[in-house]
């Protein structure tokens, strides 16, 4: 979000708020040695920390949304949504950030719920969107169809950490070199990710503070540096999915 408003000037994000379509941050409590300590998602837990050093205001908050609970159920998602449209309908909404299926699902309950969509609520800028493969692409069309001519900005992270993000108008993210050691394991044998060749595919192994050379089991491709897409889990048939996908989108393997 900060890099999209540096590169775009547009500075009138800050005077509305963001619409946070996440997972709860707290879910229950585990006994580690003499005390509890609380768990939740990881998406959740981002946005409440995060939320706190950017300079604009998610609603609802995450507090808000810890509040209905950690379930799973249509019923429950719909009670989040139903929060969330509460909270924003008469909010300039100007940043989206979150899952990308959720986003989707969130304007399809305000279609059967309200009879809106959020086009017809919103004039949204940008929308930072995480967890799945083909944001830019395989979600693209059904995003700017519900929710207007956005910006759309991939993040490409884990549970383990957030490792990189798209910085600019090329549908690819780029690595947090600063913060990770990125490894990957091709069909040539293991090397550093920023040694791969632009069309390379390998399985990341990401090395953290906490988790020295763990192989996370997603797949990433190489464009020209420093640019890189996830294209999925590793299968059997991650590899003819994404050519297809190019096919379908007319992406070609373009950042």
């Amino acid at each position: 979000m900060m890099n999209y408003v540096a590169a775009s000037n547009r500075y009138d994000l800050f005077q509305g708020v963001n619409l946070n379509l996440n997972f709860p941050s707290v879910v229950g409590t585990a006994r580690v040695g003499d005390r509890d300590v609380e768990y939740g998602y990881s998406s959740g837990i981002y946005t409440k920390h995060v939320s706190a050093f950017t300079p604009i205001r998610s609603a609802p908050t995450q507090d808000e949304i810890d509040a209905l609970g950690g379930g799973k159920t249509a019923r429950d998602w719909e009670a989040r949504f139903e929060l969330a449209y509460q909270k924003c309908k008469d909010e300039n909404v100007t940043l989206v950030g979150g899952v990308a299926p959720t986003a989707t699902q969130f304007a399809g309950y305000l279609r059967r719920a309200h009879g809106v969509y959020p086009k017809d609520l919103w004039r949204t800028q940008v929308m930072t969107l995480g967890s799945v493969p083909g944001i830019n692409t395989h979600y693209q069309p059904a995003l700017t169809a519900l929710y207007g001519p956005v910006a759309i900005r991939e993040i490409y992270g884990a549970t383990e950490g957030m490792f990189g993000q798209q910085r600019d108008e090329r549908r690819a993210w780029v690595p947090n070199y600063d913060l990770y050691l990125f490894e990957v394991e091709t069909r040539s044998g293991v090397k550093l990710l920023h040694e791969m060749r632009p069309g390379e595919v390998g399985s990341l192994i990401v090395s953290t503070p906490v988790l020295p050379r763990y192989r996370i089991g997603d797949l990433v491709r190489a464009f020209d540096p420093p640019y890189f897409r996830c294209i999925g889990r590793e299968g059997p048939w991650t590899r003819l999915g994404y050519w297809l996908d190019g096919v379908r989108y007319l992406d070609f393997g373009r950042a």
